[in-house]
């Protein structure tokens, strides 16, 4: 009796397995019913399918369909990892096969022989789905997914607006301050069972954290129970509902309005990497570059020591990289945040690595040796850390990415399962509140405190009064529609013409349509803003040319993309801003000449028909009132105020960016020309979904240039020439040839 309980649970329960019972009596009725026997086979497949990928479903995550299996059941999500499930895969075939028979070839028989009337088949039929519907959980699981596969699309700042989240702090609008480093070790489903007394010989090391550090209990709330819904959720605060896109959402994003720890760490000059045997898995690789991660380390960067997986980098090897990570930031005497995301602990059986042989004894499963082996290696990077000293300054969070799926028979004895939170943080500063249940959501906001990373940003959980994780099941549709409209993404393939501009000679001649970004291409090196990378496109024509411009740590301009960038092609040891006379002292890639602000009104002093056009600088009053000529001065500015400053300072151009005018209507075109601006500044991306809303601004003199090309593959320079500057005026050019 206790093995059928066991074997039921793995399923969902007594219930569910009752009604998927029901399920299988009422195909076979219906199927009874249908004498032609094309349209039965067709019944059989249709019938056969939902009953397996239900099984299947509640096998996995012990509930019927929804937006977990939804998220898993496609290649995107089971890339890198599907070999783990060969005997399922076989299994769940065979039942295919088994029960589509059933459906095809029994009823007949059945209905021959029992000579049972149509209208108690019909009865009998109407009461099964009667059941179905008003017992079990069949429809709460399902319902959400119908819900919220489809969501709303409009303005992100509109929806939050609607939601009591108009104070919702966007990636533009972050203050913050660096405070210690920061380690991440996200553990893959070693779940809180794990460190309980029937496991206890497996996890000494995280059981001796738990002693020694802070230890919290932490709830796996809705939305967040799979590898990439995890990272999505303590990286951002939000479920990860996605809708019908699923992961594929970040396949084409391109920004993310909505905010993340890594945007934070990036303000406040972190140097961010992730570290995970395979980031091919669940779109994790597009999803860390939307967040504007620095560095992303995986089997595709680094051979595995000889020791070659077909699911990526082993746990052993990424925990050795992260040494080799943690090494090389402790010399660069800058910030740093690392994240490292395990595999081997994977559902069903682990992916066992013989190496961990000299380190662990046998176990009772691969699943237990691996559990045993990944604790083994926390505690030796634990031990490395303290060895050079960096505990002192580095605030480590160690959690499981989320419940162990599958067959929870394993847990029997264990007590409720759940998740946990450890780490060497100052209980003060992670401001926990211990009288609360804790959930996934609350990780973000606890990882920035407790790192004493002083931020103005506001979480989900913030604006939650009440049980959280209740929150989240009555407001899917709500975080769908958050998620799905803050990610700016492509949502069509780029707009292709059918026949090259019939202007496309005409364009291509056209100085003044092209623009040097970041002073233009030199030596094949890119974003140098260097004395050299202007002369060099002067000479090749260019009479627009960007610079970025920055402030030094003692208020003067010069030019450079940003601080880390700087600091990376001159090899900058120290703190960064630099002041003026330190920024100049360096070369650039070690040759080139660095421009400040009395650099850049030499060179356009010489160069008398050059047109500067900035980047980055918001302040049109200062920055014009410092430049030699406010005539042959453009800047891409961020608000309308900035606009409106630099209309009134008289330079040539005011350029609203992208961010300041995406939602425009056709009477504000109208008032940013009566008003005077001239361009906008847009990117390549905008292009394809927004042609008709380009030539309102053209039919009003309004001249868009188009920043990002390059950014994706293919999609260059003589590209956009060809094919799209009909809809344009202009681009930012790497390098043209005006011949």
């Amino acid at each position: 009796m206790e093995n059928l309980n066991v074997l039921l649970n793995q399923f969902g329960g007594k219930m569910d397995v009752l009604i998927i019972g029901i399920f299988i009596c009422s195909f076979f009725l219906i199927n009874s019913l249908i004498k032609s026997k094309k349209t039965r086979l067709a019944f059989s497949f249709i019938f056969g399918i939902f009953v397996v990928l239900q099984v299947a479903s509640l096998y996995f995550t012990q509930s019927f369909i929804g937006y977990q299996f939804f998220i898993h059941f496609n290649l995107r999500g089971t890339v890198g990892i599907s070999g783990l499930f060969i005997p399922h895969i076989v299994a769940l075939i065979l039942f295919l096969i088994s029960i589509i028979l059933l459906f095809y070839y029994s009823p007949p028989k059945l209905n021959s022989f029992l000579k049972i009337d149509k209208t108690i088949i019909l009865i009998t039929i109407a009461v099964f789905f009667g059941v179905i519907i008003t017992k079990g959980s069949f429809i709460s699981d399902t319902k959400p997914l119908f819900l919220m596969l489809y969501p709303n699309k409009g303005d992100f700042e509109d929806i939050l607006k609607k939601n009591g989240m108009s104070d919702y702090i966007s990636p533009e609008q972050i203050a913050c301050k660096k405070g210690k480093n920061l380690i991440v070790i996200s553990l893959e489903s070693i779940e809180k069972a794990f460190l309980g007394n029937k496991f206890s010989s497996l996890t000494p090391n995280l059981q001796n954290l738990k002693n020694n550090w802070s230890y919290y209990d932490l709830e796996q709330n809705n939305g967040s129970g799979w590898t990439s819904g995890s990272l999505y959720t303590y990286l951002t605060g939000f479920p990860s509902y996605f809708g019908i896109d699923g992961n594929s959402i970040f396949k084409t994003a391109y920004y993310s309005e909505i905010s993340s720890i890594s945007h934070v760490l990036e303000k406040a000059g972190y140097k961010t990497t992730y570290i995970n045997g395979n980031t091919d898995f669940s779109g994790i690789k597009e999803m860390l570059n939307t967040f504007q991660f620095d560095k992303i380390i995986d089997f595709k960067n680094v051979k595995s020591n000889g020791y070659e997986s077909k699911y990526g980098l082993r746990d052993k090897d990424l925990f050795e990289l992260a040494k080799k990570e943690v090494e090389n930031q402790l010399s660069t005497n800058e910030p740093f945040a690392l994240f490292l995301s395990t595999t081997d602990t994977h559902h069903p059986n682990g992916i066992y690595d013989d190496r961990m042989e000299s380190f662990i004894s046998n176990k009772n499963s691969d699943l237990e040796f691996m559990v045993a082996a990944v604790d083994y290696m926390v505690g030796d990077f634990i031990s490395f850390l303290n060895k050079k000293n960096i505990l002192e300054n580095t605030i480590i969070y160690i959690f499981p990415d989320h419940l162990m799926m599958g067959d929870p028979s394993m847990f029997k004895d264990t007590g409720d399962r759940g998740l946990y939170l450890i780490t060497n943080a100052n209980k003060d500063k992670t401001s926990i509140d211990t009288l609360e249940t804790l959930y996934q959501i609350d990780l973000p906001k606890i990882i920035l405190n407790g790192a004493e990373i002083e931020h103005n940003l506001k979480f989900l959980t913030d604006y939650i009064s009440g049980d959280k994780n209740t929150f989240i099941k009555n407001n899917i549709l709500l975080i769908t529609e958050i998620n799905t409209n803050g990610m700016l993404r492509i949502d069509s393939k780029p707009f292709i013409l059918k026949d090259i501009s019939l202007n496309y000679l005409k364009y291509k001649k056209d100085t003044m349509r092209y623009i040097a970004h970041a002073g233009g291409k030199i030596d094949g090196l890119t974003y140098t803003n260097s004395k050299e990378a202007l002369d060099l496109s002067y000479k090749k024509g260019f009479r627009l040319l960007e610079l970025d411009i920055i402030q030094t740590q003692d208020g003067k301009f010069v030019a450079a993309h940003d601080w880390k960038h700087w600091s990376k092609i001159t090899d900058f040891k120290g703190n960064i801003p630099v002041t003026n006379e330190q920024f100049l002292e360096f070369k650039l890639h070690g040759k080139y000449t660095p421009l400040d602000i009395e650099g850049i009104n030499e060179w356009f002093s010489v160069h008398k028909d050059a047109i500067l056009i900035t980047d980055k600088i918001n302040d049109p009053i200062k920055f014009s009132k410092q430049f030699i000529d406010p005539n042959r001065l453009m800047m891409e500015l961020f608000d309308m105020n900035s606009v409106k400053d630099g209309i009134k300072m008289g330079i040539k151009s005011a350029m609203p960016s992208q961010s300041v005018i995406k939602n425009i209507t056709k009477e504000e075109i109208k008032y940013l020309k009566k008003i005077g601006v001239k361009n906008i500044a847009i990117s390549r991306r905008f292009i394809a979904e927004n042609k008709d809303l380009l030539n309102v601004f053209k039919l009003n003199g309004i001249m868009p240039f188009a920043y990002h090309v390059n950014l994706d593959a293919g999609f260059d320079e003589e590209y956009v020439t060809k094919y799209e500057m009909d809809y344009i005026y202009g681009i930012y050019a790497d390098e043209w040839n005006f011949e």
